[in-house]
C-alpha cells in the first residue's frame, strides 16, 4: 500500500495552506506526486485567477521539496465535496483542512468534511496544526501518532498504513475500553495488540530504523479511569483524553465501510474527534489499492514548471 499520489485541497486560507505544506512534506518522504486542487464554494474576490495562483503555489512547493506537483482543474465540479471526491478517486491520500461548512443546496449531506469522510475512496488526513517551517524534514515530521486499534485484521492494516506514513514517528497502539467487551475479551484483544506491536518491531529491525512502539489503554489517563468508574465509556472521548495525555500530534482511526451505517458511524466519530482535539487526524475508511505510479505528461525539464492541465 505505497503512497504514490497525494491530493490536497486549498481555498488559499491559512488553514488550507497549512494542509498543503503537510501534504508536500509527506509527498517528499514517499516521492509521491502531489495534486493541488482549488476548492471553494465562493471565489475570493482577491484572486482574479485562482488557477493561476494554484499553479504558482505548485511551482513553489515543487522547488522547495523537489517533488512533482500538478495543479489540477475540475471545472465540471462546482462544489467542494464533489471536487474532493473527484480528485480522491485517483489518489492514495486526500489532505484537507477542517471544513465544517454545509452545502446550502444539499443540507442533508452535512458538513463538507463529514461528506468526505463518508465517501472518500482513500484515507483522509485532516490537518489542524501548523507545519514546522524548518528545512529539516525529520524535524517537520510527526513526533508521535496515536492509533486506535482493536483485534481485527482491518485494524492491523490501518496500523501498518499509519506506521508507513512516516517511519520515524513513535507509535502508540491505543486500546479503548469498549462497553461491549468483557474483561476476558479485553485481555484477549490486548494479546493480539502485542502481536501487532511485535510485527512492527520486526519491520523496524529489518529497515535498521529505531522507533518507539507502545501499547496504551484507557487506564493510562486519569480522566479515563474516572469516567470508567462512573460508568462512562465514550470511545471518542477516551481517544481525546489519551491524546492530551501522550501529546501525540497525529491521531489515526479507521473502520470498514461496508454499509451506509458504517460510513455514517466512522464519519460522525472522526468529525467529532477533529472538533475535540487540536492535532491532525488521519481517517482510514478505505485504504489505497496497489497500482502503477501515475506518470505526469508534458512536464518541463525543471521540477515545478508544469506546462499542462488535465
Amino acid at each position: 500500500m505505497r503512497i504514490q499520489t497525494i491530493a490536497a485541497l486549498t481555498d488559499f486560507s491559512t488553514q488550507a495552506e497549512q494542509a498543503l505544506d503537510r501534504a508536500a512534506l509527506i509527498a517528499a518522504q514517499h516521492q509521491a506526486v502531489l495534486w493541488l486542487v482549488y476548492a471553494a464554494d465562493e471565489q475570493d474576490p482577491r484572486f482574479v485567477s485562482p488557477q493561476a495562483r494554484l499553479e504558482q503555489r505548485a511551482r513553489q512547493l515543487a522547488r522547495r521539496h523537489s517533488i512533482d506537483v500538478v495543479a489540477r482543474e475540475f471545472d465540471g465540479y462546482n462544489r467542494v465535496a464533489e471536487r474532493a471526491m473527484a480528485v480522491a478517486s485517483g489518489a492514495d491520500l486526500l489532505v484537507l483542512d477542517r471544513r465544517m461548512e454545509r452545502l446550502w443546496n444539499k443540507p442533508w449531506r452535512g458538513a463538507v468534511l463529514a461528506h468526505c469522510l463518508r465517501h472518500s475512496p482513500c484515507p483522509v488526513l485532516v490537518v489542524q496544526q501548523q507545519t514546522p517551517t524548518t528545512e529539516d524534514m525529520a524535524q517537520s515530521a510527526y513526533a508521535r501518532m496515536l492509533v486506535a486499534v482493536d483485534s481485527t485484521e482491518r485494524a492491523r492494516e490501518v496500523l501498518h498504513f499509519a506506521a508507513d506514513l512516516q517511519r520515524s514517528t513513535a507509535v502508540d497502539l491505543f486500546q479503548s475500553r469498549d462497553p461491549g467487551l468483557s474483561g476476558v475479551e479485553e485481555e484477549q484483544e490486548f494479546e493480539v495488540l502485542e502481536q501487532f506491536r511485535d510485527e512492527l518491531k520486526r519491520e523496524t529491525l529489518e529497515t535498521a530504523e529505531q522507533r518507539r512502539l507502545r501499547i496504551k489503554d484507557a487506564d493510562d489517563a486519569r480522566r479515563n479511569r474516572v469516567d470508567s468508574q462512573n460508568g462512562t465509556r465514550d470511545v471518542t472521548r477516551q481517544i481525546m483524553v489519551q491524546q492530551q495525555r501522550s501529546g501525540a500530534d497525529l491521531i489515526v482511526v479507521g473502520a470498514t465501510r461496508n454499509h451506509w451505517s458504517d460510513r455514517w458511524s466512522l464519519s460522525t466519530r472522526a468529525t467529532r474527534l477533529a472538533m475535540m482535539v487540536s492535532c491532525d487526524v488521519l481517517v482510514c475508511g478505505q485504504l489505497p489499492q496497489e497500482r502503477e505510479r501515475p506518470r505526469p505528461i508534458e512536464v518541463g525539464s525543471r521540477k515545478g514548471w508544469l506546462q499542462f492541465r488535465f
